[in-house]
């Protein structure tokens, strides 16, 4: 843990401007190989999107629609890779789960840049390409959904929690740093090379390029040290075995508390342990649909559709870039917001943001989409600030409704299905609703807002009953906010089952703190 003055840890009183640097440089000091995995990780989606109308030709036979389910691939093997490297997480330690997903992921990224395709004049060559082609994709997903839940759950657990949504917020920096490296990479090759040359063969540049990073983060990794959450919930749990069932002594107390992890973690099913959480599970998956839906539709597949419409490759990338640092900038402030009125307040002011404001926008845009002005104002402005909402700490949103013992295993598998269903099928969603409607991108976006939204207004009403907990990191805020009658707001809850978080809060100084701190 990055520790602040036992003052500020017990909330005896408010973190200042000062504490809150020092938290955050010293989060970026001890795990900046984590956050530079994170831009790879980004990198790669983004580049793969960026370069859709190239490899449609080069793989799918100029079939925009294999194409995108080309690119939505990769999110089906995000529950898997979720899942399996959330409980290589949860019982070897998450330092182990980072290590091994960040090479996979490499090894998935650059892969993809050194393939033959249908361009080489041969059917089998092709054939063969396009097969590998899904298979490091596959891989790149499986690895990447390990990627973001771990490294979520890392830095909440190692961040301190006064300013949980702040330390968040260096993920989304991180992550729409990697949009903006991927859009000017291809955008710098396009103006160098030219048109033809990047079809030709400039398109695998991008991919190959992700090697030094990654490299970089590799290494950076070796010596992570392991969330203290962590390790306490292994010492509790060994604690809590028969004695004399552990008698292992050993100087490393990392390796030690990893092998009792292994032991007292391999008795308990997996199965048993998700159905547990399952309500919770659905609750993190649902509540991301909005933020995986404007990532990858609204981001990401818009700057195909404009490329389709006539626009110049240089007012995309302006749009892209505003888009992009709006949110970077805004992500700090966003963070601040989330500490004083809590994740789910922000989240929900920005599904229902989009909701609203996603098929007047779109129907806008539509109706000139080449004029770069009115582009610029609508995707970097508009749908910059709605994305600053949707994705700065929705990470957070689902970290925090799991217990350290099953955190790692239950993030992966609740974000990344909700990531595989909304985010991997929104471009192929949003490409084909255009065959029924020239305003269906609009109202796909805006039903995802719609749906987090509800979703959250589901999720606090079953609070206030009792049914689920929501808190297991810090109980306040969450939604302190007196709106929506008063009722199912932080003002107005006492979770009915508050016991078994305070139980859970007890295995870590971050939980503890959090929980010290709830007047409730």
């Amino acid at each position: 843990r990055i520790r602040l003055s036992r003052r500020v840890s017990l909330g005896v009183r408010p973190m200042t401007a000062k504490d809150v640097k020092h938290d955050l440089c010293g989060i970026v000091r001890v795990y900046w190989s984590l956050l530079l995995g994170n831009i790879v990780e980004w990198y790669e989606f983004a580049v793969f999107g960026y370069l859709e109308r190239y490899l449609e030709q080069k793989f799918f036979r100029g079939s925009a629609i294999a194409a995108w389910l080309g690119f939505g691939v990769t999110f089906f093997a995000r529950p898997i890779g979720g899942a399996m490297f959330g409980v290589i997480g949860d019982r070897f330690g998450r330092s182990v789960a980072v290590n091994l997903s960040i090479i996979g992921m490499l090894v998935g990224t650059v892969g993809q840049g050194c393939l033959p395709t249908y361009a080489s004049g041969s059917d089998v060559l092709g054939t063969i390409g396009l097969v590998i082609l899904i298979a490091f994709r596959l891989l790149q997903g499986m690895s990447a959904a390990g990627e973001i839940s771990t490294i979520s759950t890392y830095i909440t657990e190692v961040g301190n929690p006064n300013s949980i949504g702040r330390a968040i917020s260096l993920i989304s920096i991180t992550a729409n740093a990697g949009f903006l490296f991927a859009k000017a990479v291809v955008f710098t090759l396009d103006s160098v090379l030219g048109h033809e040359a990047l079809e030709n063969w400039g398109w695998r540049v991008p991919f190959i390029l992700s090697l030094v990073p990654g490299l970089t983060a590799i290494w950076g990794r070796r010596g992570v040290p392991e969330s203290a959450a962590f390790l306490a919930e292994v010492e509790k749990q060994a604690s809590e075995m028969p004695e004399g069932e552990d008698s292992t002594e050993d100087t490393d107390r990392e390796g030690s508390l990893r092998e009792q992890s292994l032991r007292t973690g391999a008795s308990r099913p997996v199965g048993a342990v998700f159905a547990d959480h399952a309500g919770n599970i659905v609750i993190g998956m649902l509540g991301v649909a909005a933020s995986a839906v404007v990532q990858y539709g609204g981001f990401v597949w818009i700057n195909t559709y404009l490329a389709k419409q006539g626009m110049e490759p240089s007012g995309t990338m302006l749009a892209s870039l505003t888009a992009r640092t709006l949110m970077i900038v805004m992500a700090l402030p966003v963070g601040w917001l989330t500490d004083k009125k809590g994740v789910a307040w922000v989240l929900f002011a920005g599904s229902t943001s989009l909701a609203v404001f996603a098929i007047p926008l779109f129907s806008a845009l539509a109706a000139d989409p080449t004029n770069v002005p009115r582009v610029v104002g609508i995707v970097g402005v508009g749908f910059g600030l709605i994305g600053s909402l949707s994705l700065t700490t929705f990470f957070y949103f689902v970290v925090e409704l799991f217990p350290t013992a099953v955190r790692s295993s239950a993030v992966g598998l609740s974000y990344n299905l909700g990531f595989s269903l909304f985010g991997g099928l929104a471009p192929f969603a949003m490409r084909a609703s255009l065959g029924f409607s020239p305003h269906g991108p609009g109202i796909m976006l805006a039903a995802s807002g719609l749906l987090t939204s509800v979703t959250i207004v589901c999720a606090l009403i079953l609070r206030r009953r009792g049914r689920v907990t929501l808190t297991y990191v810090r109980k306040k805020p969450y939604f302190a906010s007196p709106q929506i009658c008063g009722v199912i707001s932080d003002a107005r809850v006492k979770e009915a089952n508050s016991s078994g978080s305070t139980s859970e809060g007890s295995s870590s100084a971050q939980e503890s703190g959090a929980e010290s701190s709830d007047s409730s």
